[in-house]
């Protein structure tokens, strides 16, 4: 194994030269750790510090009496272990081993006389600590190593080396299939001795930032090797075929226990975009899938999108609350579309909600004027007051808008991630939305406490996220997206008065002096804009935390004015200056996100 070329990749030891990297590897010992046994209990006092060099693990939340929480993954040239090095602590984490992995372990002197002496691995290691700390080891570093398995008829040679050239764009990749390495790699011969395979595919593997794995339709030695050397597997379908478990499938998931922890995930091969997805609840059901993803054979797009969730470059915005104000996200997300900057998952609370809703739906740019149109007409005339019991509006015109501009889709059946923030007034506990309907979904985050009625739902109450997260930035690398965007679409205004009132307030005679024709008609508070008002200034001050998380990558902050939350009318106007403010900033964003070889 070549350390002293995995060790100059790594970047926690940027700038060491060889005779430092020579140091480390002589004063490390090699660790070789099963797949599903533990490198590091929670709680323990050992203090050795680990380098990854072959292998893939996985950091795990133990708490008692609750179920284990999974933190993140580490891969190739990460270091483990090293606050406990450093500071002496308790492990804070169970380390376990998703498929066979070997590492370098440091006593916690060297690893401190390491970082003393090399200023560069100090600055590097102290990023990493920061991360871990804040972000909880988010799962969004690259895989090193993905296995393709085809589990209904279909042919994956063209869709392997579209997606090996879409991860070109990111970091070095080799497409390895069985034929390919009896052709360019050894003859046949070489499948069927197995050290030797392992000895070609490790060198493959140390030449290459990402190998992808082609496995075979049938259950055989190639297929057995690939699978226990990949950091994760997706599971490749005809989206038109039966969603039935496959016999091979069946197979792997007999053996994979005892092969590899390593993460599943779901890719559905559809024709074209001409139509959208339908039913891949029923793909979902029986399979333990963390992500799915649609690909449409025609577009170009989709490949591309899952290239960049592959390498740890995937792009998710979160959008803020802003009732109708949230029109203007709408227009900063199209010139986001044309202007180059992708946008993988989309997530928000109340009207982010509803934007992220209506964009997670659109397949061409020139949709997005109608879907304002289409929004706009809706709203009109869409209030309709009720005996206020449980809310102000009936909220029957609200959920016919949310069911028309829904289409009818669940969550999961859309061409991008999507989700959304409820609050539960049952448990108390913030609802994340990911699948199921999507009006129902929109319906719950927006239904604005007192003004429009909760979602009543399996026996639980939900109202408007906000209340608890008014821009689910903090979401977004827990969902695996390497670059984080977050819109906000506060106008950092209150309301307009000019009348004064007693601390008393009668409804009746404010009523009758608008009735009056020869009163002077002045501007009162109504309840719903009060109410409204009330929760986007609370909301507004929740947003002014998500400028300290430094997780975030790009922070758009429209300057929209003073417009009213609840005015329709200037639904057409907000998405416009979205569109243009967003147009004329297009290049600043992409420099900021680094997307230059995007």
């Amino acid at each position: 194994m070549a350390i002293l070329k995995l060790l100059k990749d790594a970047p926690y030891f940027k700038g060491l030269d060889n005779q430092a990297l020579s140091e480390i590897e002589k004063k490390g010992k090699l660790v070789e750790v099963k797949c599903g046994h533990p490198l590091l209990q929670q709680g323990d006092n050992s203090k050795d510090a680990y380098i990854l060099l072959e292998g893939r693990l996985r950091a795990i939340l133990e708490k008692e009496g609750e179920e284990n929480t999974v933190l993140g993954e580490i891969g190739r040239g990460e270091v483990v272990g090293e606050m406990a090095a450093i500071f002496g602590s308790e492990r804070n984490a169970t380390i376990i081993a998703i498929r066979n992995s070997t590492l370098l372990r440091l006593s916690s002197v060297d690893f401190v006389d390491l970082l003393q002496g090399q200023k560069n691995s100090l600055l590097e290691l102290s990023k990493t600590i920061v991360k871990r700390t804040n972000r909880s080891f988010v799962p969004n570093s690259q895989v090193s190593t993905v296995t393709l398995v085809p589990i209904t008829n279909v042919s994956l040679e063209d869709f392997s080396e579209q997606l090996a050239q879409a991860v070109s764009c990111h970091t070095s990749v080799r497409l390895l299939s069985a034929e390919i390495v009896k052709q360019k790699l050894g003859g046949p011969e070489l499948l069927a001795d197995g050290g030797l395979l392992t000895a070609v595919l490790r060198q493959e593997e140390e030449d290459y930032k990402m190998i992808i794995y082609l496995a075979d339709s049938k259950w055989n030695k190639w297929t057995e090797t690939c699978l226990a050397r990949t950091d994760k597997i997706l599971w490749v379908a005809d989206a038109t075929q039966s969603p039935k478990i496959s016999r091979l499938e069946d197979r792997i998931q007999q053996a994979i226990l005892s092969l590899n922890h390593a993460s599943q995930e779901l890719v559905l091969l559809h024709p074209s975009r001409a139509q959208h997805p339908v039913g891949t609840q029923r793909w979902l059901e029986k399979r333990k899938i963390s992500r799915h993803y649609h690909i449409a054979r025609d577009y170009p797009g989709d490949v591309e999108r899952l290239a960049r969730f592959l390498t740890g470059n995937a792009i998710g915005v979160a959008l803020s609350t802003g009732g109708m104000r949230s029109s203007v996200q709408f227009g900063i997300l199209h010139a986001l579309m044309e202007g180059g900057i992708p946008v993988d998952i989309i997530g928000g609370s109340s009207g982010g909600a509803f934007i992220g809703g209506i964009f997670a739906q659109i397949t061409d740019p020139d949709e997005f004027r109608l879907a304002v149109k289409e929004a706009e007409n809706l709203f009109k005339n869409s209030t309709k007051l009720t005996l206020p019991l449980v809310s102000l509006y009936s909220g029957n015109k609200f959920t016919q808008i949310t069911k028309a501009l829904s289409k009818g889709r669940n969550i999961e059946d859309l061409w991008i991630d999507f989700f959304c923030l409820s609050m539960s007034l049952v448990s108390g506990k913030l609802m994340v939305h990911q699948e199921g309907p999507l009006w129902e979904a929109i319906r719950a985050s927006a239904a604005v406490y007192g003004v429009l009625p909760p979602l009543m739902k399996d026996g639980d109450c939900l109202v408007d996220g906000g209340l608890i997260n008014a821009c689910p930035t903090d979401l977004l690398g827990r969902l695996g997206t390497g670059k984080s965007i977050a819109i906000i679409a506060s106008s950092k205004s209150g309301i307009t008065l000019d009348a004064a009132y007693s601390p008393n307030v009668s409804g009746w005679d404010i009523l009758l002096k608008k009735l009056n024709p020869f009163y002077h008609k002045k501007i009162t508070p109504n309840i719903t804009t009060n109410i409204i008002q009330s929760m986007l200034i609370a909301s507004d001050h929740l947003q002014d935390r998500i400028y300290s998380d430094s997780s975030v990558d790009l922070f758009i902050h429209p300057p929209i004015g003073k417009i009213p939350a609840m005015d329709v009318q200037s639904t057409t106007k907000l998405y416009h200056f979205g569109y243009e403010y967003g147009c004329s900033h297009i290049e600043e964003w992409k420099k900021q996100l680094g997307l230059g070889t995007l």
